[in-house]
């Protein structure tokens, strides 16, 4: 029976300690899956690939002796580790995937995304997501001193905290509209994103939407597929 595992939004940092550890304990639970999809958001922040933090350094270990093993892994980048690149994903032997993709889910054919970009009701967030996608503007970024970055991101951490724009009650929830036009644009009866820190399954008229929740000091949510379907589970370490 092939296994296939979803998570995102666990949004790894220094303050997170629980969480890693969490991450770590599921890695090693579910060693010898077939497949492991990262949909974003998985670091806090992530300033370029050539930040050697040690939180870096331990998860890319983990990850890759995960890809030496056999698991395949995929990343979507997230609006928090957007800046995620090829480097990284070399490291841990994995795939860096775009904005949407459509997979075969045990001939189930399956849109995944991170999930910011159904949310079109946010009018303020998405015109800065075309600020923070230009090219030109992550490669300034990205060539400004590794310390510096580092206390940009301190900078947004800070006021990411004071905004507590990790609670759920503060992300605009996905737009209807823009979910039927992923079903419909990509022809596909399966999405399964995170983003919201919305856990739940829906059924809708153009087919079954799952949402990933994000990580705590000691819960989570993870979506497993197998031959006999797809499913949210509630993982608590």
């Amino acid at each position: 029976m092939t296994t296939t595992l979803f998570i995102s939004d666990l949004h790894l940092s220094d303050n997170t300690p629980e969480i890693e550890a969490g991450l770590y304990a599921l890695l090693e639970r579910e060693h010898g899956m077939d497949c492991l999809y990262i949909l974003g958001d998985f670091f806090e922040y992530w300033i370029g690939d050539d930040d050697d933090a040690p939180l870096n350094r331990r998860v890319i270990a983990r990850l890759k002796a995960v890809s030496d093993s056999g698991t395949a892994i995929f990343i979507v980048r997230g609006n928090r580790d957007l800046a995620l690149g090829g480097v990284f994903a070399d490291q841990i032997g994995a795939q860096l995937l775009g904005d949407t993709t459509v997979i075969d889910l045990n001939g189930t054919a399956a849109l995944i995304l991170h999930g910011d970009t159904l949310c079109t009701d946010d009018v303020e967030y998405q015109k800065m997501r075309v600020v923070l996608h230009d090219p030109s503007w992550q490669a300034e970024m990205l060539q400004r001193p590794l310390s510096e970055r580092r206390e940009f991101a301190q900078g947004l951490r800070a006021a990411s905290k004071a905004k507590a724009e990790n609670d759920p009650n503060n992300i605009i929830d996905v737009n209807d509209d823009a979910v039927a036009t992923g079903f419909s644009e990509h022809k596909v009866g399966l999405m399964i994103h995170g983003h919201t820190h919305r856990p739940n399954r829906h059924i809708t008229e153009g087919g079954e939407r799952l949402v990933l929740g994000d990580w705590s000091a000691n819960e989570s949510w993870i979506i497993r597929s197998t031959d006999r379907g797809c499913q949210l589970e509630h993982y608590q370490y």
